[in-house]
């Protein structure tokens, strides 16, 4: 049948069947890694939005804490126009040109070295994963349940698992590329699944990778890569799926007789769904001239969306029904916020969810809005999203630009997936305004924007601006900004901080700022020991850097709800012995902001 998502796994049970793999050889027993070179990693984007206007009257300009390193924001956040940068741009190189003809030889990337970002571009090491035992972190990723409560750890875990890496020991390389692609599939980064599987030279394929490829294809509605994987495919992994496949591709390229003697033995033998056939023919028929043009009919389909579903539908030009979309996971919502084929107001709707999960970048979810709004007819834009979007950037006056990202905030409800997209979309918009004293009772509101973006320069500005503030909004800047700042502990603004908000969520601070070895406030958190705990510490101990990462995803599953104070205080520890500290006091931020 067509592709369908994993499972919902737990951490504790995807950790046991992942021992259960290695054998006689205990994980202890892995050789160690040498150290990863230290310090915050390079960010793609630059490290602050361009110099902020001159400040209005009654702007705090005192001496601030310092500003932690760290990301800026996830790739693709933008800076101000260029109207507005004093820097001179630098002169552009020239480019080696492209052989056309080298083109035609297809993927040439080996398994043993894949991955598309470079330190030099944003990515992680090639040694990441070196000591790591490849069948271990590969069961831990096709079994992870995803998106993860962090939006920070599943940015790091993408950002690790998109980057150019040698290959983990203990399994096939083209298994441990499979592996990846399933898992950035499954957290909604479909496009960069498709991207790292279909690099990969087509004659190391293996029956895993043939199924991450034809997952992640189908994902971004791209079902023609597949073609030329589906003959060997076919052969290979005998799946309804991919006679299916192989037989809308005959018909693409011309051979119409072979295709609907294939199409007419998968209806006569019933495995696969007269829709999804229908889907097929309709693609054929869209991109190559077959005569088979069908007109599948959504009443006819049992059961919900699938990657096959979406794919084609989306390929062919047909929108997905409402009911149908009403029920898609957020990992196929995610998906489907990069599908032109598919209506933009249905695009903008899933995107502030996406971007919550780290699926989808600030300015990737900012130019769909825009684009919706450039569809409206103009009496009806200024109330869109994209449309207070634009006042909050450009409005003249402060208090209109402010009254425009209440009105985005307040879309949805809070705590909610949509209601922390639309924090994020609004942080370019929360850099443009000057910290002042006379804003002061925004100032939570304006922080947690510029954090939940990891615009931490911006934010950290607002601290000196409520020096004479109400202690409640002291406090909740406080809390915003101590994870990602050097600010010292203030145990009572923590109680103040902690009175006003659920007892997780304060415990999950507490716990953060003690593995980041900042000290202890509030009450003594819980300390936990289990198979999960003692795999992240072998993996600290050895210098796994890439392992504690996944295993560190691993502890952040579901909602922020279901993290142990306890987990979250292992993370931050274990990332910072590692030499991430950036990425654990955004993580850290994060739970203040949401836990």
């Amino acid at each position: 049948m067509p592709l369908r998502a994993n499972p919902l796994r737990n951490p504790r049970a995807s950790l046991l069947l992942a021992a259960s793999l290695l054998l006689a050889a205990p994980l202890a027993a892995q050789d160690a890694a040498p150290p990863t070179s230290g310090g915050a990693p390079k960010s793609l984007l630059p490290d602050d939005i361009a110099t902020p206007p001159p400040p209005p009257a009654g702007t705090v300009q005192a001496d601030t804490p310092e500003i932690s390193a760290g990301p800026t924001d996830i790739p693709g956040f933008d800076p101000l126009p260029a109207q507005q940068q004093t820097a001179e741009l630098p002169k552009p190189q020239e480019t080696e040109e492209v052989d056309p003809l080298a083109l035609l030889a297809g993927p040439t990337v080996s398994p043993d070295f894949a991955g598309f970002l470079t330190p030099a571009i944003g990515g992680y090491p090639a040694d990441l994963f070196s000591g790591a035992d490849g069948r271990f972190l590969a069961t831990l990723l096709n079994r992870l349940d995803a998106p993860l409560a962090s939006r920070w750890a599943q940015v790091m875990l993408q950002r690790a698992l998109v980057s150019r890496t040698t290959a983990p020991a203990s399994l096939a390389p083209a298994d441990w590329v499979a592996a990846r692609s399933s898992a950035l599939t499954a957290m909604g980064d479909a496009a960069d699944a498709h991207r790292l599987a279909s690099s990969i030279t087509i004659d190391s394929y293996t029956e895993r990778l043939y199924a991450a490829a034809a997952q992640a294809s189908l994902a971004t509605a791209d079902p023609m890569a597949l073609c030329p994987l589906s003959p060997t495919a076919r052969v290979l992994t005998a799946t309804p799926t991919w006679t299916l496949m192989d037989a809308m591709c005959l018909a693409i390229l011309g051979d119409d007789i072979g295709a609907t003697a294939m199409f007419d033995r998968l209806r006569k033998d019933g495995d696969v769904s007269a829709f999804d056939i229908g889907l097929a023919e309709r693609v054929a028929s869209a991109t190559g001239g077959s005569r088979r043009g069908a007109n599948p009919e959504w009443s006819e389909v049992k059961g919900g969306l699938t990657a096959w579903r979406i794919g084609l539908s989306s390929a062919a030009g047909l929108e997905l029904p409402e009911e149908f979309l009403r029920n898609a996971t957020v990992a196929q919502r995610a998906w489907i916020v990069r599908l032109p084929a598919q209506s933009i107001g249905q695009r903008a709707g899933f995107a502030p969810a996406a971007a919550a999960t780290g699926a989808v970048s600030t300015a990737e979810l900012n130019r769909i809005l825009a684009a919706e709004a450039a569809g409206l007819d103009p009496a009806q834009a200024g109330n869109s999203p994209g449309g207070q979007l634009r006042t909050a950037n450009l409005a003249a006056d402060i208090g209109d630009r402010l009254d425009a990202m209440k009105s985005l905030w307040g879309r949805a409800p809070a705590g909610s997936l949509e209601n922390y997209g639309w924090q994020i979309s609004t942080a370019p918009a929360a850099a443009r305004i000057p910290a002042s004293s006379g804003l002061a009772p925004d100032a939570p509101a304006i922080v947690a924007s510029l954090v939940s973006a990891g615009i931490t320069p911006s934010a950290i500005r607002w601290w000196a601006a409520t020096a004479d503030a109400d202690s409640d909004v002291r406090a909740a800047v406080w809390a915003q900004l101590v994870a990602v700042s050097t600010l010292p502990l203030d145990s009572g603004l923590y109680d103040k901080w902690a009175g006003k908000v659920s007892p997780h969520r304060a415990q999950l601070l507490a716990a953060g700022l003690q593995g980041l070895g900042r000290g202890s406030v509030g009450a003594e958190i819980t300390p936990i020991t289990n198979d999960w705990t003692r795999a992240l510490d072998r993996a600290v101990a050895s210098r796994r850097t890439g392992e504690v990462m996944v295993i560190a995803a691993t502890g952040l599953q579901g909602s922020w709800g279901d993290v142990p104070p306890d987990y979250l205080r292992r993370i931050a520890a274990a990332l910072t012995a590692v030499g991430h500290a950036a990425e654990a006091r955004l993580i850290v931020a994060e739970a203040a902001n949401r836990g």
